[in-house]
Formats: C-alpha cells, sequence, structure tokens
C-alpha cells in the first residue's frame, strides 16, 4: 500500500518542479507563495467536482489511491492546486499560447503517471480517442480555472478581456 503513496509524491513533485520552471521562466518567482495559495483554493473546487462527478459518479477515471476524503483532498489540493497555480500563471498568454503552454502540461503530466500510476482512465478508446479525451479535458479544465480565477479572484487573463472586448 506504500507505493501508491510514494507515485502520488512523485507526481506532486514533478508538477511543482514544473511550476517552479515555469515561474521562472515568466520571472515571477516571488508571485508562486501567492500563485499557490489562489492555485489551491480553485484546485480543491475544481478538484473535488472534477473527481466527484467525472471520476466517481461517471467512472471515467479511478484514483490507486481511491475515492476516499483523505486521498481526494490531498488531490484537490496538490494535483488540481498545482495544476491550477500553472494555469493561473499563464495569465498574459494568448489563447494559441494558452493551448500550447496547457498542452505541453498535460504531456509532463501524463508521461510521469505511465511510469509512477496516480490516475487510470476506464475508458476504453483507441490511442487517438484517448488523445482527444486528454486534450479536450486538459484545455477545458484550464479555462475553467481561468475563468473562475478572472470572475472570482480579479486575477485578469488576457484571452478572457480579449474575448469579452470583442463582444461589446
Amino acid at each position: 500500500m506504500l507505493e501508491p503513496w510514494l507515485n502520488f509524491v512523485v507526481v506532486i513533485f514533478i508538477q511543482l518542479l514544473l511550476l517552479i520552471v515555469y515561474a521562472c521562466y515568466k520571472k515571477k518567482l516571488s508571485d508562486v507563495p501567492r500563485i499557490l495559495g489562489l492555485g489551491i483554493v480553485i484546485g480543491m473546487g475544481v478538484g473535488l467536482l472534477s473527481d466527484l462527478v467525472l471520476g466517481k459518479f461517471f467512472g471515467l477515471w479511478s484514483y490507486a489511491l481511491g475515492f476516499s476524503s483523505l486521498p481526494l483532498m490531498l488531490t484537490a489540493v496538490f494535483v488540481y492546486g498545482l495544476f491550477s497555480a500553472s494555469i493561473l500563471l499563464m495569465q498574459h498568454a494568448r489563447l494559441l499560447h494558452f493551448f500550447v503552454l496547457t498542452m505541453i502540461m498535460m504531456v509532463v503530466y501524463e508521461t510521469t503517471n505511465y511510469f509512477f500510476r496516480v490516475w487510470s482512465y476506464e475508458l476504453t478508446l483507441p490511442f487517438l480517442g484517448l488523445l482527444a479525451f486528454l486534450i479536450v479535458g486538459y484545455f477545458t479544465t484550464a479555462v475553467f480555472v481561468a475563468v473562475t480565477g478572472h470572475v472570482f479572484f480579479k486575477h485578469r487573463f488576457f484571452y478572457i478581456d480579449t474575448l469579452l472586448k470583442s463582444r461589446i
């Protein structure tokens, strides 16, 4: 039973490393504590909603640690929280750049999970079908995080402002 926990720690470490590397690249390392706080708040909502509805209820994925309270909370705080924090660092990206960065995150997360299994997809899809599912899932979640940060926390996103201004 120790291996799933070790895998969880490795996945979290890789996510944190990716966040720090991207923050350094954007010269926003000093913003990481604040962004992490926002990311955890958003991640808890997004993570619990996604895992309970899409994971547990619809059975689209499962966790090596299961769907009990402690693993769900830790996944929401760490996995979704770090994902959300990384997305929040992309606030000045144009939509295409935002998409590409999200896909890079997807590749890193899914490659790490391939070697250190934390979650498994319960879908029986061919490779291209699973790839489409992952692209839509990651990008939809990233946009949801961005919109949540934009609306509720006044964390302005360039592409959202641009879309809103073009509608007026």
